[in-house]
């Protein structure tokens, strides 16, 4: 296992999110007014698990990960039994094309597709500023021969004996290479104390088409495709759930 201590330098940067887009009020399909909508929103917020203390002022887009429970198979930083991280990718094209591996392993779960076969949708990309002096960028040329230990696509293990030692050592940001796109770089926060602003820096809008076999991505005359025979290790797609 890595040192992690021996790697905690200061760093910044800008990381990309893919949401799902957040500019209909889905509340509002099913209420008669704006202000039955606006109190149907205040009752569905006390529902929610409490906010934690460094999240408050936070936008609800930075703070999601770190209000709710951990994922029920955690995830490659994180446990069961630890708070959720708040995951992105250095690069758009990285976010989006582990965007796409995931709705396909979501597709790949269906008994039958159904409509779901052909997904025409659209997500949000948010570009978030992060700084910390605690921070570890396990992505460096120099620590390349334990990259594919770090992003093995069908195995946490080793990345989660990292993300335990991170958080005993109070690491607040990380990089890490992707799984899924050769050269990609990803990130995670640990701490929300490492967002250097309270809003994303900027929200793009992008069209999306799912199908079985492929996934684009469209915005204004831009595109990323991705297609899922390229991202298949013995003819399947590698996750450790799957």
């Amino acid at each position: 296992m890595l040192d992690v201590k021996g790697l905690i330098a200061p760093a910044e940067g800008t990381i990309w999110r893919i949401v799902e887009t957040q500019e209909i009020a889905a509340t509002r399909a099913i209420t008669r007014s704006a202000s039955e909508q606006s109190r149907l929103e205040e009752l569905l917020e006390l529902s929610k698990p409490r906010l934690p203390a460094d999240c408050v002022g936070l936008s609800y887009l930075l703070a999601t990960p770190f209000r709710y429970p951990p994922l029920d198979y955690g995830s490659r930083f994180g446990t069961t039994l630890e708070r959720g991280i708040f995951y992105g990718a250095k690069e758009l094209n990285t976010a989006l094309a582990e965007t796409a591996v995931y709705l396909w392993l979501f597709q790949s779960a269906l008994h039958e597709l159904g409509p779901l076969a052909a997904i025409n949708d659209h997500r949000t990309a948010l570009a978030i500023t992060i700084a910390s002096d605690r921070a570890v960028d396990f992505s460096s040329p120099e620590l390349a021969a334990h990259h594919a230990a770090i992003s093995q696509p069908g195995d946490w293990s080793y990345s989660q004996g990292l993300g335990r030692a991170m958080r005993e050592l109070e690491v607040a940001c990380f990089w890490y290479p992707s799984a899924r796109l050769q050269g990609g770089v990803n990130a995670g926060v640990i701490s929300p104390q490492a967002f250097a602003a309270k809003e994303p820096s900027e929200q793009q809008h992008w069209q999306l088409k799912l199908t079985p076999e492929s996934c684009w991505f469209g915005r204004h005359r831009s595109g990323h495709e991705f297609y899922r025979k390229d991202f298949l290790q013995d003819n399947r797609l590698l996750h450790p759930m799957a």
